[in-house]
């Protein structure tokens, strides 16, 4: 295993020269070099970053980011300003990175990003910015940029508000503090400001309790109208407990119901443990462009509409329009073409592209890959399409059984010990208020604060540790999830396999003459055939200058066979398959070895070119680390029978959970009979959608024509598949370890809550042990990750 030189990440080299884990981050690394940007990776330094992959040879549709240009500059007068997003930042070398982008660009004036949201403010002379090429040379370098959004997100603004709560319950836990001090320290009932003190704490606390207590004891009350118990209940019946008893022991004089300071602590606490939770979900979704799940538009075509837009939910049957290269057709349709060339791998998970002719209907989910526009008629309406209802397909929400069943007996023996000390201090003879006293100290000592900071504590570490190895959380559910986790089930095509094939002997391209290799380029710029695609991205990962080069236009193709072009200096350069070549009617002889892909010069042999389907880097390693951890490992594709037998021969797959020609409602039933409320499904496609559906976690590798990262639990980049072993492993470590937390919790309330039963908790004992029994398990669970 090496170290990628641009990312960072462990990557299996195919080659001796092999310095990147992928040729994106090899043709970002080469861009940075050649404009002298070095001091990034110094800035960077060993922070985690996701490979950059193939998005950075696939810029996408732009021209929202024309049009946002575009009316800015209606609407500015000399300068002009903007927002959208970013994705993709990750440390403050990033943020430098994208300001010398910015910076080279003609025109412009000033950038601000915010890096806690991935939004981005810049500002440019009006009329001399060119919209299409600084987007481009901000994707260049690895990065994506989305629409600016209406409204942030729910988990932004839940991170934002705790943020605020955070400070100001800070303010007042200070405040809280500095005039309770004194009462300790032995200032006198009958000092002048005693009762401005007294009066002042009581104010303070009840801020705290009315800024950020009121969060708590909200969700609280949410989760009980629902008939579900969560962490903040405990915490809410302390904090009202706690604040109930310190405002009748200080309108009374009773001293030891007065827990003021503990009311202002727990707050801050709490709320500083709820936001390493949000913050660590929020930091990993900005690696993620943020999609509406919707499919691809097409262009109309005849009727009053005819060459506009039109968004796929509005096609109706018999309607005609025109697909475009790249893109999904969305519903089923007849071709008006002779003959095209598509991909079935979202449909049934098949990567090879095939030659579909008129008469046979072109599935929804079907991807065209050849040069030219497709023309068809709409079969059916949009929302009866197979594609509408994989994309409508909801995944049912999951209840944290566990927790909740050690909630109940928590509250329940918590409440049994409060009223049972209580009473058997009243039945001795004791006043009212020490009875009280003693039951509200058991409720505020037994109150969870070590858990509610220590375990978002853990979920960081876990996170954290996570990232470095390019697998990223998005939901809090998934470590009880990965609890009830016994059958790992993988889909093959983009998952176990890249969706782009492998490139078996790159040092042809190095071999080829500048000029045609240039004009080999040209051939595969724009082609979303998968060859093309590889041939693209070895080219540019080699020879990143030949993105600056003038296109040489029109590309002619020959369907199902190749493409060429004529050039002044060099002729007919074509690129196809090894028995074609343009203007020939009979193959050329000149076929040699297993050669997939053949340039040719004028019909002449020049280079040949051999792929094979790329299985990720540490694929069988990694299936058989998840084995040896007890895990049941399938397999279920919709691709041929010989090669899902291959692929599961070569990673250790045990035949009998290995299935071919799997179609969606296939891959569901076999998870719902086999493996149900214990199956973790990793796929990319539609076809996996209905299966990650049934299944009870999920995960999907974060690649450009993926539907279903919204929905998943957890993705990740890069070419390897050692973090799905490793999210495993930790997610058992995390269990441990806050196994063991709550243990030493249970020690910490047996101590308290046993000097409450006999009278002896003070409030000051209990505002001080608080604080100390967090920072002791805040520094177990450390220790627990560093040696785990």
């Amino acid at each position: 295993m090496r170290t990628c030189k641009h990312c960072g990440s462990e990557f299996k080299a195919h080659h001796e020269d092999d310095h990147y884990c992928c040729e994106g981050c090899s043709y970002v690394s080469h861009i940075i070099s050649g404009h002298d940007w070095g001091h990034f990776y110094s800035l960077k330094g060993s922070a985690a970053m996701p490979p950059v992959g193939a998005r950075v040879f696939e810029p996408g549709d732009l021209a929202w980011f024309a049009k946002l240009i575009e009316e800015a500059e209606k609407n500015g007068a000399g300068i002009c300003e903007t927002r959208c997003r970013l994705i993709g930042i990750s440390c403050v070398g990033c943020i430098w990175l994208i300001e010398q982008v910015f910076r080279d660009q003609p025109g412009t004036v000033d950038i601000d990003i915010q890096a806690e949201t991935g939004d981005i403010c810049i500002s440019w002379e009006r009329g001399a910015l060119d919209a299409i090429r600084l987007a481009e040379s901000i994707i260049q370098i690895g990065y994506g940029l989305a629409p600016p959004a209406d409204d942030p997100d729910e988990r932004s603004k839940a991170t934002q508000g705790l943020i605020t709560r955070i400070g100001v319950c800070g303010f007042l836990l200070l405040n809280t503090m500095l005039f309770t001090l004194p009462s300790y320290l032995g200032m006198d009932a009958d000092f002048q400001f005693a009762r401005l003190f007294s009066i002042l704490a009581a104010l303070f606390a009840a801020c705290s309790l009315a800024v950020g207590g009121s969060l708590f004891i909200n969700r609280a009350v949410q989760g009980l109208k629902h008939r579900i118990l969560h962490m903040d209940l405990p915490i809410a019946l302390g904090l009202t407990a706690a604040w109930i008893g310190s405002m009748i022991g200080w309108l009374s004089g009773f001293e030891d119901l007065v827990y003021f300071d503990f009311v202002a602590t727990f707050v801050f606490l709490m709320l500083l443990g709820r936001w390493l939770q949000e913050a660590a979900i929020e930091h990993n979704q900005r690696h993620l462009r943020k999609q509406d799940i919707k499919p691809d538009s097409v262009i109309a075509l005849g009727g009053s509409r005819d060459g506009e837009s039109l968004p796929a939910e509005s096609i109706r049957s018999e309607a005609s329009y025109i697909l475009e290269p790249g893109k999904i057709n969305p519903v089923t349709a007849d071709l008006l073409d002779a003959a095209t060339t598509v991909s079935l791998e979202w449909i049934n998970g098949e990567a090879e592209p095939v030659l579909w002719k008129r008469g046979t209907p072109l599935p929804a989910g079907a991807q065209l890959v050849s040069l030219r526009p497709l023309r068809v008629r709409a079969k059916e309406d949009w929302q009866h399409s197979t594609l509408a209802k994989l994309l409508a397909s909801e995944r049912t929400a999951f209840h944290h059984k566990r927790l909740q069943k050690i909630l109940t007996w928590y509250i329940g023996v918590v409440l049994m010990i409060a009223v049972f000390s209580g009473s058997a201090w009243l039945a001795s003879g004791a006043s009212v208020l020490t009875g009280f006293q003693v039951a509200l100290s058991v409720l505020v000592v037994s109150c969870p604060c070590a858990l509610g900071v220590t375990l978002p504590f853990i979920d960081e570490l876990a996170i954290t540790a996570l990232r470095r190895r390019g697998v990223f959380i998005k939901s809090q559910g998934i470590w009880e999830k990965l609890n009830r986790v016994k059958t790992i089930v993988f889909d093959k095509t983009g998952t176990l396999s890249l969706d782009t094939p492998l490139l078996k002997n790159p040092e042809n391209l190095g071999q080829l003459e500048p000029k045609i290799r240039t004009v080999l380029f040209h051939l595969v710029q724009t082609n979303p055939h998968p060859t093309a695609r590889s041939l693209k991205q070895a080219l540019l990962g080699s020879f990143p200058q030949l993105s600056g080069t003038e296109h040489l236009g029109h590309i002619p193709e020959s369907i199902g066979k190749g493409v060429w072009v004529r050039d002044q200096q060099l002729g007919v350069v074509s690129l196809g398959r090894q028995d074609w070549a343009p203007f020939h009617e009979t193959a050329p002889k000149n076929q040699r070895g297993d050669a997939q892909v053949v340039l040719r010069q004028n019909g002449q042999w020049v280079a040949g070119f051999c792929f094979a389907e790329y299985i990720r880097d540490d694929a069988r390693e990694s299936i058989e680390a998840i084995q040896a951890s007890g895990h049941t490992v399938a397999l279920l594709s919709g691709d041929a029978d010989e090669r899902v037998a291959k692929i599961a021969d070569h990673l250790g797959i045990n035949p009998g959970l290995s299935r071919a020609r799997c179609t969606p409602d296939t891959k569901a039933a076999w998870i719902e009979e086999n493996a149900p409320g214990s199956a973790m499904m990793i796929g990319d496609g539609a076809n996996d959608r209905l299966a990650i559906d049934q299944a009870i976690c999920t995960g999907t590798p974060a690649v450009d024509r993926s539907i279903l990262e919204g929905s998943a639990d957890f993705f990740f980049f890069g070419r390897s598949l050692r973090g799905i072993p490793d999210l495993l492993r930790l997610g058992a470590l995390r269990d441990r370890t806050s196994t063991q937390v709550l243990v030493l919790a249970v020690i910490y309330n047996l101590m308290a809550i046993s000097l409450c039963a006999i009278g002896y908790m003070h409030p000051l004992i209990a505002a001080i042990a608080m604080p100390i029994s967090s920072i002791a398990t805040l520094a177990w669970a450390t220790w627990r990750f560093k040696i785990g």
